[in-house]
């Protein structure tokens, strides 16, 4: 258990000290400063068109977000009646093994009684097979049915939002533009944190 713990927290501090990265890019132009300026409207376009893109999104992210809602409560009332239905059935399950249960607790003390007090070979039989059968009831117990989780719509929301998004490859675009230019992009990974 302490080996497992001591590697635990090792794993840990080398998890939390290994070296953080952020890429980063490194334009080298081209000689056609005209090329680059045409790459460089291209590229605010395709921003200024992504981001109304993703405005639009979010707005519609209500409306499909009320509409998933609506559908998903009305599966949810219909989950949680046939739930009630169940339950009402596990109540009168559980009603009946507690009757049985009183009923072989009760013949056993009786047969307890008898193949004590007088040795009956019938009745401690009996004593047996019902203390037997106990056992194996009290491991069959009635188990109460499992209740559907409410929807929020909240989470709702939050997932047709995840849905939108606001990168549309504009940064690739201008890249691949840049060097149809003669530009060069050169791409570092620069440790940023936790650097040797």
């Amino acid at each position: 258990m302490i080996r497992i713990s001591l590697l635990l927290f090792i794993l840990t501090v080398l998890v939390s000290c290994s070296p953080k990265y952020k890429i980063e890019r490194i334009y080298h132009p081209p000689t056609d400063k005209q090329c680059i300026e045409k790459c460089s409207t291209d590229y605010q376009r395709c921003q200024n068109i992504c981001q109304k893109n993703y405005s639009d999104c979010l707005e519609k992210s209500i409306e499909r977000a009320e509409m998933i809602y609506s559908q998903l409560k009305r599966e949810y009332r219909i989950r949680m009646e046939e739930y009630y239905k169940k339950y009402d059935l596990y109540l009168q399950r559980s009603e009946d093994y507690r009757r049985q249960i009183k009923t072989l607790k009760e013949d056993y003390k009786f047969y307890e009684r008898l193949c004590s007090q007088y040795k009956d070979k019938e009745s401690c039989q009996k004593k047996e097979k019902v203390k037997k059968y106990l056992k194996q009831l009290e491991t069959n117990r009635p188990l109460p049915p499992e209740k559907p989780p409410e929807v929020e719509f909240s989470s709702v929301l939050q997932n047709e939002k995840k849905a939108c998004s606001c990168d549309c490859g504009c940064r690739e675009i201008y890249d691949a533009c840049y060097q149809s230019c003669g530009g060069k992009v050169e791409i570092k990974k620069i440790c940023v944190e936790h650097c040797d």
